[in-house]
């Protein structure tokens, strides 16, 4: 088959196989790259960082594509990579349903060291990633040890070995996407945080009125919708007296209060420092959707 590599792919390309650039006294590991519609993202300059990022045996390059689109991109990539280059490309699948035992995880684990050291190229997506993550926590929670064990092994070695390149990272990068798995109060995680968002509804309005220059806000139509309403600078939760010092200081532990307080107050005190000390809920009123995302370089940008 026939490829043509244009100026502009080798561009896009040696900018993506060298990530680690000093930036403000920092090294940067990621890249996020905007192309057009219609420039081979996927079908050229996808095949150039695969083939670049798996030539040595240092890291295993695993691509990550949308479940929509796994079919259409293993068959390019197998073209390109395969028949050209004589990579192999082999796809991992997982699904909640799927009862893993010992000598499965043993099997996957052999494949992907066997990938790493013949630079090998994993095809795989969000969904699939996930499902496997959530298996092991299953396991655990069925007493499952040995099993649980064997894939939190493999995990950790594809955490330590794995490169990751993302197609239509936008959408991968979707919370949709994130690893969440409430254990314990989940009734309480989902009302103290409406509750929270109450408040925000209650105020916004009056805060607007105070804050106009710093704020958005536009009332919404119905009562049931929540008010357009974002933030447009920062405030320090420190500079609130009000607030708890526990919630405020994020690295102060949680053992001086297990003797003063009930455990679901405790609970209720995370997950309130998660959304305010953590910034979550800044963040939120903060960003614009589909505008802010990706990496932000500055070195004193901490928040998450």
């Amino acid at each position: 088959m026939n490829i043509t590599i244009r100026e502009i792919h080798i561009k896009v390309a040696q900018h993506m196989m060298q990530p680690n650039m000093e930036i403000e006294h920092s090294t940067v590991r990621n890249i996020v790259t905007q192309m057009n519609t219609g420039e081979e993202k996927t079908s050229v300059i996808l095949s150039m960082l695969a083939v670049n990022l798996s030539s040595s045996s240092s890291s295993l390059v695993r691509i990550v594509v949308l479940k929509s689109l796994f079919p259409t991109n293993y068959q390019s990539l197998r073209c390109k990579l395969g028949g050209l280059l004589y990579r192999r490309i082999f796809p991992f699948a997982c699904r909640r349903d799927m009862n893993f035992n010992t000598v499965q995880i043993n099997q996957i684990f052999k494949r992907v060291q066997e990938g790493l050291l013949n630079c090998d190229i994993i095809l795989t997506s969000p969904e699939d990633i996930l499902s496997f993550d959530l298996l092991t926590i299953d396991k655990y929670r069925r007493n499952e040890f040995d099993i649980g064990r064997s894939m939190l092994t493999v995990q950790r070695w594809l955490k330590k070995y794995v490169r990751d390149v993302l197609d239509e990272s936008d959408e991968i990068l979707h919370v949709k996407y994130q690893l969440i798995y409430t254990v314990d109060g989940v009734a309480k995680r989902w009302k103290t945080i409406q509750t929270i968002l109450e408040f925000v509804k209650k105020h916004a309005a009056d805060i607007s009125k105070c804050f106009y220059e710093n704020v958005c806000y536009k009332l919404s139509e119905r009562k049931s919708t929540f008010p357009q309403f974002r933030l447009q600078s920062n405030y320090r939760y420190a500079d609130k007296p009000i607030i708890l010092s526990f919630i405020l200081e994020t690295h102060s532990s949680v053992e001086y209060l297990v003797h003063k307080f009930p455990r679901l107050d405790i609970q209720v005190f995370l997950i309130i420092r998660d959304l305010l000390s953590s910034e979550v809920l800044l963040v939120a009123f903060t960003n614009r959707y589909r505008v802010n995302y990706g990496v932000k370089p500055s070195s004193s940008f901490n928040r998450l």
